[in-house]
């Protein structure tokens, strides 16, 4: 089963999936209690795995003291066929829970369940999910569109910092007082965050298309699956998110198989297609007094290699980036998640409906 969970998790991520990138999404917890034992976690996991035989083979739980350097490793490490599809550390000091997944296997919520099965705690989300809403454009169709988009008007980057040969990305993350802002609010907090960084870099922002992970289900149960809807939503100046967001269908689901001549031409176009940002937010967590706070760092492809997170737990609400080394490099990364962090507040102080 091992090699039909990776194979599976590679097809999930489908024809667009930028093969530059690991598709490794990550979630950080800050304890509030004592950091679990290592074997408890693995026995955990693998009751987990037998049940839900997507998930692949079951990984060693590493024990860490230097968290940023497996938090990068977990980042950017590719998943080999038939090699587990989860990561998972634990840092006794400063007690913290890093788990990672290819987004194949998990999405957001499906991660959020698994971090619930290893704590041994009831986890949920205040996430509503996007119920039954209808799909859109056809599959070819869609395709066509944005072969053209590639060629001829790709959608507008986020300025890099610098340009150097680097591996990986690099993480920031912020701490705020708990903040009460949808999908749509964040979504409009990136795009004024793209278009301050950009002015301040001296380019021009045009094009802004914003891709947003989202679920087809509520948080109220999650389960460790992959069961989530994506959007692409085009952004002119002053846009109205929250109107953009309720009359654009999802994407269509890729199909089950692709041509060599297909994934050829997405490696070729991979800096011209995707989006010029990715928003993904967890919402309100709920893991009784178990976990202080969460990062989570969804994963950064695209034409501007950039992924804004956001989970909220308890009183805090955790804001993170997520962005290409060889664009960015660590303080430039603090510097964009600063605007990030300015907007998400003046979006937050709007009066409700975004």
């Amino acid at each position: 089963m091992t090699r039909l969970a990776s194979d599976h998790a590679h097809r999930v991520v489908g024809l667009y999936g930028d093969p530059t990138v690991s598709w490794s999404i990550l979630l950080e917890a800050d304890l509030g209690t004592a950091a679990p034992d290592p074997d408890k976690l693995r026995a955990r996991l693998a009751a987990a795995v037998q049940q839900y035989p997507h998930l692949g083979a079951v990984p060693e739980i590493e024990r860490t003291t230097d968290l940023p350097a497996t938090r990068d490793r977990f980042a950017s490490a590719p998943y080999e066929r038939t090699a587990p599809l989860l990561r998972v550390a634990v840092r006794a000091e400063e007690p913290t829970l890093l788990v990672a997944a290819h987004h194949g296997a998990l999405d957001g919520l499906g991660l959020l369940s698994l971090l619930g099965v290893l704590l041994d705690v009831p986890v949920s989300s205040a996430a509503r999910g996007i119920g039954d809403r209808a799909g859109g454009k056809p599959f070819a169709l869609s395709a066509v569109q944005r072969l053209a988009e590639a060629l001829f008007a790709p959608p507008g980057r986020i300025s890099p910092d610098r340009r150097e040969e680097a591996a990986g990305d690099v993480f920031a993350a912020r701490h705020e007082p708990r903040l009460r802002l949808g999908a749509a609010g964040f979504v409009a907090a990136a795009a004024r965050a793209t278009a301050s960084w950009n002015r301040a870099h001296g380019a021009r922002t045009a094009r802004v298309v914003a891709a947003l992970g989202a679920s087809w289900r509520s948080g109220a149960a999650p389960e460790p699956v992959h069961d989530s809807a994506f959007f692409r939503l085009r952004l002119g100046p002053g846009a109205d998110v929250a109107a953009v967001l309720a009359n654009q269908p999802p994407e269509p689901d890729f199909p089950a198989r692709s041509s060599r001549l297909a994934r050829l031409g997405t490696r070729l176009l991979a800096s011209r297609l995707g989006s010029t940002f990715l928003v993904s937010n967890l919402g309100v967590v709920s893991t009784g007094d178990t976990v202080r706070s969460l990062a989570f760092y969804p994963a950064a492809s695209g034409r501007s290699g950039v992924a804004f997170g956001a989970a909220t737990t308890g009183d805090v609400t955790t804001v993170t980036v997520r962005a290409r080394r060889k664009d960015f490099d660590a303080a430039a990364a603090n510097r964009l998640l600063d605007e990030f962090r300015d907007a998400v507040h003046d979006a937050s102080a709007e009066p409700r409906g975004s």
